[in-house]
């Protein structure tokens, strides 16, 4: 068969109604981005007219990091066929890739029109105001968003950046602590606490374990007691894990209670016994205990903070 008929073969084959929707996702899945743009290009250049074809050829274009060459056959697949959502938000994300922020939020703002529920056009608006310091725009698209994604990572932690910039400080320390119960790890986490510290709220706090920076949340006990609450525990076992990996690591925990040497002591000793108990395989020389009967003094950029009851992590390598 010759190359014009095999050609022509691929595009009948292709019009079947899903058939080039399911080539083009394919290749885009499977990272074939050179490969969808001799596919498709063949395609474009026999059917110039067909929207959807012209969409993918963008597409891959756009995954290679030529969004000049994207530009227009996301534009075309838009003409082509212009109740289309998703060729809009696209073409979105090509204008911002070349810098044209005005026309890439009246396309994101356009696939809203077509579908109010079509999430990636609403969480890059979203960031679009964002981007231009419109705070409070910011915050009701990605409140909107959450809506109908709650656990959405990027509104959740971009939403409490335009609380403060809004300057609501108790609304935001309430987003920050939303964002890490789903999210307690990872570079945004750590950033998020540093978010939450400048606020002089110490619910969570970064460590530096061995060679990583890690997020805990606050060792929790019974009041006046050396009884560790369940809501500590899981940072407890990240710990654990991080000794059990690196045993070139050696670690105190260090209580303060202000006023009362003897628990903030005893309550150094439960957190050790903890991580005994619970990786039993740790050496004990690894880990020292021990407590002191003031308030511990926290810097936060200018600001220095005291905290009445606390549990902090020193480690050293061995």
């Amino acid at each position: 068969m010759d190359t014009k008929k095999w050609l022509l073969l691929l595009i009948l084959v292709l019009w079947i109604p899903g058939c080039m929707s399911l080539k083009g996702e394919r290749l885009l899945r499977n990272e074939q981005y050179q490969a969808g743009v001799v596919t498709f290009k063949n395609i474009v250049q026999e059917e110039p007219k067909n929207p959807e074809a012209q969409y993918y050829l963008g597409r891959f274009y756009l995954a290679l990091e030529r969004p000049e060459e994207a530009l227009p056959h996301l534009k075309r697949a838009v003409q082509g066929d212009p109740a289309n959502a998703d060729y809009h938000f696209w073409l979105g994300v090509a204008y911002w890739a070349i810098r044209d922020f005005e026309s890439e939020r009246n396309s994101y703002i356009k696939a809203l029109a077509i579908d109010p529920k079509h999430v990636p056009a609403r969480l890059y608006l979203a960031h679009t105001f964002l981007d231009s310091g419109e705070w409070q725009a910011a915050l009701d698209n990605y409140d909107l968003l959450l809506r109908r994604e709650p656990y959405n990572p990027e509104a959740l932690y971009n939403r409490a950046l335009a609380l403060t910039e809004l300057g609501r400080p108790k609304e935001e320390i309430k987003a920050w602590k939303q964002y890490l119960e789903y999210y307690p790890a990872g570079k945004w986490a750590l950033r998020a606490v540093d978010h939450l510290n400048e606020l002089g709220d110490f619910s969570h706090r970064n460590f530096t374990i061995g060679y990583r920076r890690v997020t805990l949340e606050h060792i929790s006990f019974s009041p006046n007691s050396a009884k560790l609450l369940s809501n500590g525990k899981p940072s407890l076992k990240v710990l654990g894990t991080i000794l059990s990996i690196n045993d070139q690591v050696w670690l105190e925990i260090v209580c303060y209670k202000n006023g009362d040497p003897s628990l903030a002591a005893a309550r150094a000793t439960a957190v050790r016994d903890y991580l005994m108990q619970e990786f039993p395989w740790l050496k004990p020389s690894r880990i020292g205990a021990r407590g002191i009967g003031r308030k511990e003094r926290v810097k936060v950029g200018s600001k220095v903070y005291l905290l009445d009851d606390s549990t902090t992590f020193i480690t050293a390598k061995k």
